[in-house]
């Protein structure tokens, strides 16, 4: 019987190519890889995700820049003082510090909130409807599912919430001071930024491996940040660990301002623990029975 008239592989075929897939050959632990990125990648970026992710991150950091930088100077006629106390504990540093301190500040808060709820049903979503083990079933190695999933959630959280909102801060920041921050200071900036992010989404991939339903996943990876900045304001020292000050860090960064043997720590412990987050969801995933 001939591949067109088998019934098993006709139906595997169309089932493949509703999830987006395409048959492929291949071995190792990166079996399947660039086919399940292309599906991923094709989440992002061939459906309206894409574009409802831009004006989503926009609205909420530049909208946030803009109520700071423009609204508010335009109340002082109404509410005298407004805008000068909050400029008040920025004086001696660089006309910019003020604007770098609020986007920092918006764009790590909601962005690793927004990183947990988008990566928080990568996993749990897969396991729940059967499509691991269907793909699994295929020549796809387990690293690579796990794999895909963390370069493409990677690759639309550094343009949607990173890199896009930070072009147009540079713009709302120019409109306002007519200064143009460094460059490479302020991409270095952008680095501390990005690590936080990937720091929520390598512990939401792997609680997204070790639980079976939204709850403990969701439940935890909020724990982490809220309870650590809480947590944080009675025990600092769990600034050490966890990273509870990277907009801070952040702003260090741009401005060139000495950072505290805490920062640097916090910057160490958050890449070794991203690390430790993927490998045991590697590990984990590949002991898992679908």
């Amino acid at each position: 019987m001939t591949i067109q008239t088998h019934p098993d592989v006709t139906r595997d075929l169309r089932q493949a190519t509703r999830q987006g897939l395409q048959p492929t050959r291949g071995s190792g632990w990166l079996a399947g890889f660039g086919n399940m990125l292309t599906k991923e990648l094709g989440e992002w970026f061939h459906t309206r995700r894409w574009l409802w992710q831009l004006l989503l991150w926009m609205i909420i950091i530049n909208g946030f820049v803009v109520l700071i930088l423009f609204i508010l100077p335009l109340l002082e006629s109404l509410f005298p003082g407004i805008n000068a106390s909050l400029g008040k504990s920025y004086e001696g540093l660089p006309p910019e510090a003020m604007g770098l301190s609020y986007y920092f500040s918006i764009s790590i808060l909601t962005g690793s909130i927004g990183v947990i709820i988008l990566a928080q049903d990568e996993i749990i979503q897969e396991k729940q409807s059967g499509t691991i083990a269907w793909i699994l079933s295929k020549p796809a190695a387990r690293p690579a599912f796990i794999l895909t999933k963390l370069l493409s959630n990677s690759i639309g959280v550094l343009i949607f919430i990173v890199a896009i909102p930070a072009l147009v801060f540079l713009g709302e920041i120019y409109l306002d001071l007519h200064i143009v921050i460094p460059l490479v200071p302020f991409l270095a900036g952008l680095g501390v930024f990005l690590l936080a992010l990937i720091f929520y989404l390598t512990l939401v991939i792997m609680l997204g491996v070790l639980f079976e339903s939204r709850g403990p996943v969701m439940g935890i990876a909020f724990g982490i940040l809220i309870g650590g900045n809480v947590i944080s304001s009675f025990i600092p020292q769990i600034a050490y660990v966890l990273p509870v000050t990277m907009e801070s860090i952040a702003q260090s960064v741009v401005l060139g301002t000495p950072m505290p043997v805490m920062f640097n720590s916090q910057l160490i412990s958050a890449a070794i623990l991203s690390s430790v987050f993927i490998l045991v969801a590697l590990w984990r995933f590949q002991r898992e029975e679908f």
